[in-house]
């Protein structure tokens, strides 16, 4: 009987396949681990570059706070330069300034740059700083940005009851004068229903006896408009001691404004116009600062978006200007007649629907309407958080946030 045995060579030959087998298992187990390594080191390499961009992003956000903080109040003196404003921002009311950073020490290769925003309608005390930092060879980009309170505008003092119209001074009709003068009412109505403010307050009386106080009779001539002009009711309030006017502290003009200065207003007003804010525009320009002696022909503002109009001293400077029998205001008209009656006499308007304030007397006045309205000083009694001093740079917590772009 004959006995077959396996052959040699096909056993050999599996013996090798299984050997080439764990060899490209034992090669693809190595290439793979080599590769999550590879990816592992690139991935550290990233977030390494990404926390240097964040980095020098922080950097340069921190160093654009400190020069607007050590500013000397003339932060206005840094929003010169006009830049394009970061994305999702648009609107004329929107001003946006390239602002100065240092380069970074440790990272000189970083380009950074920071772009100051504020809206000059809503919140031109507000300045939010845009950061940006990219580093070259890298790929490298990171944003962070925070908001300050910025002493821009001072804030104005919270008045329960504001009259419709504030003198520092006496005010009477001319012969055949056509006025009206409304305070703020329960119902909301103009001219109509229950008072709930002065229709006229004055903070300057003649002392005609001179005998130190204020009488019954002194308030009635000085504040001589007639009945049938107070169509909403409503009480002539006065000092009741004797105060001097002269020098003239604009004691009318700090009673609704407070500490808000010339400047203030003036560059604000002048930041408006710079941006393209007019009256037609959406949100309208909401503040002018006025110093020609022309007399006013423009209606401004809405319920909305009141507007405050101030005729300056150099305005005022001979005679202040009239304002259009058909022109409308919604807002403030502060007149900065510097305690000279003589530049109020005769004077003629249209209609002001919230407050007129006339640093002076109003002798013989001829035409106008006053209609007291809640938002009438909504155009510059700005949201300032109760307690801040409101004359420092200060951060807005909560206002920071950083990102990539």
């Amino acid at each position: 009987m004959t006995k077959h045995h396996p052959s040699r060579p096909q056993g050999g030959a599996i013996t090798l396949l299984v050997a080439i087998g764990l060899v490209i298992l034992a090669s693809l187990t190595s290439f793979y681990s080599a590769r999550s390594v590879l990816i592992d080191q690139l991935a550290s390499h990233n977030h390494a570059h990404a926390s240097q961009a964040r980095l020098a992003a922080d950097a340069a956000l921190a160093n654009a706070q400190a020069v607007i903080a050590n500013s000397s109040f003339n932060a206005h003196a840094l929003l010169t330069t006009r830049t394009v404003c970061p994305a999702g921002i648009t609107g004329p009311q929107w001003q946006c300034s390239a602002l100065s950073v240092m380069p970074h020490p440790a990272l000189p290769q970083a380009a950074l740059s920071a772009t100051a925003v504020r809206d000059l309608v809503q919140s031109p005390h507000v300045l939010t700083v845009h950061a940006s930092a990219s580093i070259a060879g890298q790929n490298s980009q990171a944003r962070a940005r925070e908001s300050l309170f910025v002493p821009f505008v001072a804030p104005a003092p919270g008045l329960a009851a504001p009259a419709a119209l504030v003198l520092n001074g006496c005010v009477s009709e001319a012969a055949g004068a056509s006025l009206r003068v409304c305070p703020l009412t329960q119902n909301g109505e103009a001219c109509s229903g229950t008072a709930k403010a002065p229709a006229v307050q004055t903070h300057f009386v003649v002392d005609t006896d001179h005998n130190g106080s204020i009488s019954s009779a002194e308030k009635n001539a000085c504040l001589a408009i007639s009945p049938i002009s107070l169509p909403g009711g409503g009480v002539q309030t006065a000092p009741n001691t004797a105060v001097p006017r002269s020098p003239c502290t604009r004691t009318a003009w700090r009673s609704v404004l407070g500490d808000i200065t010339d400047q203030q207003l003036q560059a604000w007003s002048s930041d408006q116009e710079r941006n393209g804010l007019t009256a037609q525009t959406t949100p309208p320009r909401s503040v002018y600062w006025i110093d020609s002696p022309t007399d006013w022909q423009q209606s401004v503002g809405t319920s909305a978006h009141p507007a405050l109009l101030v005729f300056s001293a150099q305005a005022c400077a001979q005679r202040c200007p009239h304002m259009g029998n058909r022109v409308r205001v919604v807002g403030s008209v502060l007149l900065d007649s510097g305690c000279d009656d003589e530049k109020m006499r005769g004077w003629q308007a249209g209609t002001i629907e919230g407050q007129l304030v006339v640093e002076s007397g109003m002798p013989e006045w001829r035409s106008g309407t006053v209609l007291a309205r809640p938002e009438g000083r909504h155009a510059y009694s700005l949201d300032w958080p109760e307690g801040i001093d409101a004359t420092r740079v200060q951060r807005i917590n909560g206002s920071w946030s950083e990102g990539t772009p």
